[in-house]
């Protein structure tokens, strides 16, 4: 019987340096900010042909992947870092036609077994956060950020790689699965097997 989700913890990002086939880059890893939710919504659409009085194909196709974080407070360095702006002395300029770099986004999922679920989105690029601010009252009213991201598949045709500690296989990657994003070819190695940049059988 399988766990259930209990926690999140330990939001980072890694910016997308190139992406091109046979040639996928990222920068460091680095810490996003203290986060409180995380939902993770991938798109699906499903098409079924019909001939012959009844349906003869049914088809499934995986869209892009939308991304909505609550998080205490977006430090200024990442907020400027993800969005494309410039951060000097303190003070961020917030210019329209500013490009958002693409990203990739990781978190930990903590189960009530003790056990983890770790997860890199690949490839997606975050929009402005939301921020909601009133005066303090007598009563404890926390006030944080809201941000949404989109994210899509690299040029390998890759998307999403998570990670489960609840099956022993995933030892050998366990500590060391943020220390950059993940590389698929690690698998293809223990595998014994070779892949192209396209995902498909060399």
């Amino acid at each position: 019987m399988g766990s259930v989700s209990v926690g999140l913890e330990n939001l980072v990002y890694a910016k997308l340096i190139k992406d091109e086939k046979g040639d996928i880059q990222y920068g460091e890893v680095k810490d996003f900010a203290p986060v409180i939710s995380a939902k993770v919504d991938t798109a699906t659409e499903t098409g079924t042909l019909y001939a012959n009085n009844g349906p003869i194909i049914a088809k499934s196709q995986i869209g892009e992947t939308k991304v909505s974080l609550g998080v205490s407070e977006i430090p200024q360095e990442v907020l400027a870092d993800i969005t494309g702006q410039k951060l000097v002395k303190g003070v961020i300029a917030f210019k329209q036609d500013a490009v958002a770099p693409y990203v990739a986004l990781g978190f930990t999922g903590t189960k009530e077994d003790g056990t983890t679920r770790k997860v890199w989105l690949l490839k997606g690029r975050f929009g402005m956060p939301s921020e909601d601010r009133k005066t303090a009252e007598d009563k404890v009213d926390f006030q944080t950020d809201e941000i949404e991201g989109t994210f899509i598949q690299r040029s390998d045709k890759y998307f999403k790689i998570s990670g489960d500690s609840s099956d022993p296989r995933f030892e050998e990657f366990d500590s060391t699965f943020f220390d950059q994003v993940f590389d698929v070819k690690k698998l293809e190695e223990e595998s014994g097997t070779k892949t192209t940049t396209e995902g498909g059988a060399a």
